[in-house]
């Protein structure tokens, strides 16, 4: 598989800061490896972690959603409540907390989702865009590249 591209980047500016946005050629595609309690996967830079706690009561990671992880080996690991998103804190000085999108998934449902990646990936983008609906086809603002703010 070809590596993730960064193909737009977008800083939205609203009451509080500007949040920044990136807009990638694919999704990363993580198989995940186990250290110790945690379970550790990497697409082209892009990273992602699980770590393993006992839920308790109801209080259970994702709300006890049942879902599997695949595992570079092949195998899955079934994921109920146990599994939490995380960083392993050895990795916490080495990355950025990002949010991604491709434009195929923005278009049909215009949220962004947080992972890791690591911080020589992301390029100074000379030209970015500052409008946070740029790849939503349902939204008036859908392919401007520079909208006006009422923020600024």
């Amino acid at each position: 598989m070809p590596p993730i591209k960064i193909i737009d980047t977008i800083y939205h500016k609203n009451k509080y800061d500007t949040q920044v946005f990136h807009v990638v050629d694919r999704r990363p595609e993580f198989l995940y490896e186990r250290k110790a309690n945690w379970l550790i996967a990497e697409d082209s830079g892009f990273f992602n972690f699980y770590f393993y706690e006992k839920p308790f009561a109801e209080f259970k990671a994702f709300a006890g959603c049942e879902f599997k992880i695949p595992m570079r080996d092949g195998s899955m690991v079934k994921a109920n409540g146990q599994w939490w998103y995380g960083i392993e804190p050895s990795y916490l000085e080495l990355l950025n907390h990002v949010a991604i999108g491709t434009p195929e998934k923005l278009g049909k449902c215009n949220v962004f989702t947080g992972l890791w990646i690591d911080p020589n990936l992301i390029r100074i983008t000379v030209n970015p865009s500052n409008n946070y609906n740029k790849y939503d086809a349902r939204s008036p603002d859908f392919g401007l590249h520079i909208i006006k703010s009422r923020w600024g």
